[in-house]
C-alpha cells in the first residue's frame, strides 16, 4: 500500500493527542519528544494519573510493592515537553478531528494515537461479573490480595464444619494462559506461608487452575509448556483441562461435569478490545481489535494510529509489542510532518517469559529455552528493560530495590479496598 501524500510544513502547529497512557500511548509520547520538531504539541490523554504495569500485577497480589504496577506519569513526562490530560473519553469525531472528553472539554487533533488496550471479557457466563475477581488493574490486584488475606484469617475460626474451613482455603483461578499460570504459581506458595504465620494448617490451602484447552498456555508450544506444567503441579497447584465453566454462584462455581465450592474465584481467562475502537467507527475484527495498515494507521484512515493491545497485529497483547507499536508510531508521524518516507512496521520476535512461582520462570526466545533460578533473572531482566523504556534510569533502578511503595500520587496504592462481597 503506498504511503499518503505528504503533508506540506507551515507555520501552523500540528497538534499529536495520544488517548491512553499504557505502553503504546507512553512511548509514542517520550519517543516523538525526544524529536523536538518544530510547531508540534503533544498532548497525552488518560483517565487515570499513573501508568500501570499488568505484567506485574501477579506480584502485587502476593505482597510485593504496588511501586512496580503504578508509576505517576508526571514521573514518566517529567522535564518533558508533553502535556498529560487526565480527561475520559466519551467520543471521538473523525470529521472534525476532535476527541470529546467526558469532562465537555473538545481536544482538536491533526494526528491521533489510541492506545486504550483491552477490557476483561465474561462472555456473557452467567455471575462471573458479580462474584469472580479480576486481573486488569492494580486496584483489582489491591483488593484481590486484601481478600486471601481476610479470606485465610476467617480459617483461625473454630468451625464444627470442616468442609467450611477448606471452602475459605480454596483459591479457584480460571484460564490457563500466561496470567492465570503466574497467579495461580504465586497464591498457592503465598498463601501457605500466610497460612503458616497465622497458625492455621498449610494443607488447607488449595489453588485449583482450571483451563478450557487441553493443554496450559495453548498459545505456546507444548514443548515449552509441559515444563512450566510439572513444575505448577510440583507446587501443589491442582490443574483441571479441558474444562469450560458454565456459570458462578455465591461461592460456586459450575463447570460442564462437576461443582466447586471456593470463596474466592479468580477470572484470567477473557479480554477484548476496549469498545472505542468500534464506537469510533474503525474497521475492526472480531475481537474489537482495530484493523491498521503496515504503517500502524487505522484502515481507511490517513491520521489516526492504533499501538498495543488494540491494534491488530500478530503479536498485539504484549508489554514489548506495545512498546515497538509506540516506537513506531511516532515514527510515522515524525515522518509525515517533515516530508519523509514512511517506515513500514514490522513486528520483532518477543522473549515469552512465564514466572511460575518465586524465584522461578519459563523463558522462550525463538527457539531457546530456559527453566529454573536462571529463567526468572532473565524475566527480572525483562521487567527492568521494559522500565528503562519509559523511565530514567535512577527511577528504574529504584522500582527495582525498593519494597516500599513511593506512588504518593497513586491513591489506590494506598487506598483500603472493600471486601468484594460485603
Amino acid at each position: 500500500m503506498p504511503h499518503c501524500a505528504p503533508v506540506h510544513m507551515t507555520n501552523k502547529e500540528k497538534k499529536i493527542i495520544i488517548v491512553g497512557g499504557g505502553f503504546a500511548g507512553v512511548a509514542t509520547a517520550l519517543r516523538f519528544e525526544k524529536k523536538k520538531i518544530p510547531n508540534t504539541k503533544i498532548v497525552l490523554l488518560v483517565d487515570r494519573p499513573h501508568f500501570e504495569y499488568h505484567g506485574a500485577l501477579y506480584r502485587t497480589v502476593t505482597g510485593s510493592s504496588p511501586l512496580e504496577v503504578c508509576i505517576p506519569l508526571r514521573d514518566i513526562f517529567k522535564d518533558t515537553d508533553v502535556e498529560v490530560l487526565e480527561d475520559k473519553v466519551a467520543s471521538i469525531n473523525k470529521t472534525e478531528q476532535v476527541v470529546l472528553g467526558s469532562s465537555g472539554s473538545r481536544y482538536h487533533y491533526d494526528y491521533l494515537v489510541i492506545g486504550v488496550g483491552s477490557v476483561t471479557n465474561f462472555f456473557s457466563i452467567e455471575g462471573l461479573d458479580k462474584y469472580s475477581y479480576g486481573m486488569k488493574t492494580v486496584s483489582e490486584a489491591i483488593r484481590l490480595k486484601q481478600h486471601i488475606v481476610e479470606t485465610l484469617l476467617t480459617c483461625k475460626i473454630d468451625f464444627t464444619n470442616k468442609l467450611e474451613q477448606i471452602c475459605d482455603a480454596h483459591f479457584i483461578v480460571i484460564g490457563a494462559g500466561a496470567t492465570g499460570v503466574e497467579l495461580a504459581a504465586e497464591i498457592v506458595v503465598y498463601a501457605k506461608k500466610l497460612a503458616t504465620e497465622y497458625g492455621i494448617d498449610p494443607s488447607l490451602v488449595s489453588v485449583d487452575l482450571i483451563e478450557a484447552a487441553p493443554r496450559i498456555l495453548p498459545g505456546l508450544p507444548e514443548s515449552f509448556t509441559k515444563r512450566i506444567e510439572h513444575h505448577l503441579r510440583g507446587l501443589g497447584v491442582n490443574i483441571f483441562l479441558n474444562r469450560s465453566i458454565e456459570r458462578e454462584e455465591y461461592e460456586s462455581v459450575y463447570l460442564k461435569d462437576m461443582q466447586m465450592k471456593a470463596r474466592t474465584v479468580i477470572w484470567t481467562a477473557g479480554v477484548r478490545a476496549n469498545d472505542l475502537y468500534a464506537a469510533t467507527g474503525l474497521q475492526v475484527d472480531k475481537r474489537g481489535k482495530a484493523e491498521v495498515d503496515e504503517y500502524l494507521r487505522a484502515v481507511g484512515e490517513t491520521n489516526i494510529f492504533i499501538g498495543g493491545d488494540g491494534a491488530n497485529t500478530l503479536r498485539s497483547g504484549m508489554a514489548q509489542t506495545a512498546l515497538d507499536h509506540g516506537k513506531h508510531i511516532a515514527e510515522v508521524i515524525a515522518a509525515l510532518i517533515l516530508e519523509k518516507k514512511l517506515p513500514v512496521h514490522r513486528e520483532h520476535e518477543p522473549i515469552y517469559a512465564i514466572p511460575s512461582g518465586p524465584g522461578w520462570a519459563g523463558i522462550l526466545w525463538g527457539n531457546f529455552k530456559l527453566y529454573g533460578k536462571s529463567g526468572w533473572a532473565v524475566r527480572r531482566l525483562v521487567d527492568f528493560i521494559v522500565f528503562v523504556h519509559v523511565l530514567p534510569l535512577g527511577k528504574a533502578i529504584k522500582i527495582f530495590q525498593t519494597n516500599q511503595s513511593i506512588c504518593d500520587s497513586c491513591s489506590i496504592c494506598s487506598v483500603e479496598a472493600p471486601h468484594k462481597h460485603d
